[in-house]
C-alpha cells in the first residue's frame, strides 16, 4: 500500500513539471542602418537594455494557462535591409483551448475570459521579457498591458503601452528631444526639462508634455495610456 501511495505521489509529481514555464530566445543580428521594431502584444514586464554587440537579443519567459497552453504563445521575426521586426501574439486557435481550471483567481499574471458562439474560453498568462539592444539602434517598442522599463537612453527611442506604466533612466550629460504622453496617469521626473509647452491645468483628455534635456538630441517619445510615465537621473 505504500509503495502504491508513493508511485502515486511520484506520477502527480512527474505531472505537475510537465506544465511549466517556457523559455524562448532570438538572436538577430543588427546593421548600422536598421531600425528596431518591437510589438510585444501581451506582457508583464519588459526590461530594455543596451550593450556594445551588433546583435537584437529576446529573452521571455512565458507561462500560458499554467503552463498547458505555452505552446500557443507566438514569436514572428523579420529582417530586411532597413528593420527588424520581432512580433509576439496568441494563437487565436489554440488559446480556445483554455479551460476554467486553468485559470484560478491569482493577483500574478492577467486573465481573461470571454465567450463566442456559446463557447466560453479562459486564457491566463505571465509574460516577462528580457531586451538587450545594440546602442545605435533606433527603436518603437509597443505593448498593450506591459511594464517597461528601459536601462539608458543613447538613440532615437519610442515606448508606448496602454495599461502598463513606462519607467527610463536617463544617463548624466546625454542630450535629448523628450516627449511624455499620458491619459488618465501622470508625468513624473527629476531632470533639468527645458519645456516647450505646460501641463493644462485641467486637460479633457490627457496631455503631452515636450522639452530638451541637456541641450537636445535624439528624439524620445514616452507614452502611457491608463499609466505613469518615470523619467529618471540614472546614478
Amino acid at each position: 500500500m505504500k509503495k502504491l501511495i508513493t508511485l502515486l505521489l511520484l506520477l502527480g509529481l512527474c505531472y505537475s513539471f510537465t506544465y511549466a514555464q517556457k523559455i524562448i530566445e532570438k538572436r538577430m543580428p543588427f546593421a548600422a542602418n536598421q531600425s528596431v521594431d518591437l510589438n510585444l502584444k501581451f506582457a508583464d514586464n519588459i526590461k530594455v537594455q543596451y550593450w556594445d554587440k551588433a546583435e537584437v537579443y529576446v529573452k521571455i519567459a512565458v507561462e500560458v494557462n499554467g503552463g498547458r497552453l505555452n505552446d500557443a504563445f507566438t514569436v514572428d521575426t523579420k529582417s530586411n535591409s532597413e528593420e527588424i521586426r520581432i512580433k509576439t501574439d496568441f494563437d487565436e486557435e489554440m488559446i480556445k483551448k483554455g479551460r476554467p481550471e486553468d485559470c484560478p483567481e491569482t493577483k500574478d499574471g492577467h486573465r481573461s475570459s470571454w465567450s463566442r458562439n456559446g463557447d466560453s474560453y479562459y486564457v491566463c498568462s505571465t509574460i516577462n521579457y528580457e531586451v538587450y539592444l545594440p546602442k545605435k539602434a533606433e527603436v518603437s517598442l509597443e505593448t498593450i498591458n506591459g511594464n517597461i522599463w528601459i536601462s539608458s537612453i543613447n538613440s532615437t527611442l519610442k515606448a508606448k503601452t496602454i495599461s502598463g506604466f513606462v519607467e527610463v533612466n536617463w544617463p548624466k550629460g546625454k542630450g535629448g528631444n523628450l516627449g511624455m504622453k499620458t491619459v488618465t496617469g501622470e508625468v513624473y521626473s527629476d531632470l533639468d526639462i527645458a519645456f516647450k509647452n505646460k501641463k493644462q491645468k485641467n486637460p479633457i483628455v490627457g496631455y503631452l508634455l515636450e522639452g530638451t534635456v541637456y541641450g537636445g538630441g535624439p528624439e524620445v517619445r514616452l507614452e502611457s495610456i491608463s499609466n505613469n510615465v518615470y523619467v529618471r537621473n540614472k546614478n
